[in-house]
């Protein structure tokens, strides 16, 4: 599940503060309360037989909620199913509640019913919970569903847009060809088809790139940065590391990332571009000495179809960006020690 970029409001910025996840803290709560009786009647059959299933319940809600925290669930998600299992808490007692009450015009009553109202919210929690787990995973999946069709958009509008330059001058030179007979022409139309199938594999990695990694394991970052420097037509260009660490990455995609970025550094910045890579504090950075990134454009130049060359597709950067959000990365563009542009990656938080 990903984080969502609306997350940032006022109900999810007081969550962040709260020294202990709400559901965690209910959970915790019933838990306690229901221990501390299991304690003072020393664990006696009637109050077993009472408390199981809600300190099973309870227990559950606390893990559960740390689950959500490992898989990196925003705050926003977390406190919707917090809602959920509250709101199961009180439907719960509210049901207990009634029926106490029947009981008790029939004139029989119930031992403890303030405790038994405690121990039906309880399970109530439970029920709530995994209900909020299952509606915050229906929005996930439809906010993949928009992401993908968005993709899809973006896909379809770079294929009519770009690719109508090259077929344009592949059409004309292929006339010529055949008006003056001069094959030089044809060499024309060579180029303009490679151009072609240039973007077409281009489009195609921002597409694919942007789902989720499956099965990543670990890889060193400098045979992954090795492995993508000996495919980069690099001419003058140098590239060293400095320092390694381990990454958990899908190495094709991984490896799309930093040939990006070479061919990148080299198409815009000088012939003998020295570029560096290495790790820094939560992940890895790739800089160079080139002439950097104007701070007003570096988050354009992350966006699909930006491009400041004229025979650029803007898509270079775009399936950086692409593969980093598919890993779970965030990208931070800033200044090199050299003065030219410094790509950080580090793990969403």
């Amino acid at each position: 599940m990903q984080r969502v970029a609306d997350e940032d409001d006022w109900v999810a910025e007081i969550g962040e503060q709260l020294p202990v996840s709400p559901l965690s803290a209910l959970g915790l709560f019933l838990a306690t309360i229901i221990g501390a009786r299991l304690a003072l009647e020393h664990a006696s059959t009637r109050a077993l037989l009472e408390s199981v299933f809600p300190l099973v319940a309870a227990t559950a809600v606390v893990s559960a909620d740390r689950w959500l925290v490992s898989r990196d669930v925003s705050m926003r998600d977390r406190l919707t199913v917090f809602g959920y299992g509250l709101g199961g808490f009180l439907a719960a007692v509210l049901v207990t509640a009634l029926h106490l009450y029947v009981l008790y015009l029939e004139g029989t009553g119930a031992r403890a019913p303030l405790y038994l109202l405690l121990m039906g919210g309880t399970v109530g929690v439970g029920a709530g919970t995994v209900a909020g787990i299952y509606e915050i995973q229906q929005r996930a999946a439809v906010r993949e569903a928009e992401r993908q069709s968005a993709r899809l958009e973006e896909f379809a509008s770079v294929v009519s847009h770009d690719l109508r330059n090259p077929l344009s001058v592949a059409q004309g030179r292929l006339r010529a060809a055949f008006t003056s007979g001069d094959p030089e022409h044809l060499q024309e139309v060579d180029a303009a088809l490679t151009r072609m199938d240039e973007l077409i594999e281009e489009t195609l990695s921002v597409a694919r790139s942007g789902t989720q990694v499956e099965d990543p394991y670990d890889v060193p970052l400098v045979e992954l940065a090795s492995d993508a420097w000996t495919v980069v037509e690099t001419d003058a260009a140098t590239y060293e590391t400095v320092g390694d660490r381990t990454l958990q990455v899908d190495p094709l995609r991984a490896k799309q990332l930093f040939e990006n970025l070479f061919r990148n550094a080299i198409e815009h910045g000088r012939e003998d571009v020295h570029i560096r890579v290495g790790p820094c504090d939560g992940g890895f950075f790739v800089a160079d000495d080139g002439p950097g990134i104007p701070e007003d454009e570096r988050e354009e130049v992350l966006e699909q179809g930006y491009s400041t060359a004229e025979e650029g597709s803007g898509l270079g950067l775009a399936i950086v960006r692409a593969v980093a959000d598919a890993h779970g990365w965030q990208v931070a563009i800033t200044e090199s020690e050299a003065g030219g542009a410094r790509f950080e990656f580090t793990r969403g938080g």
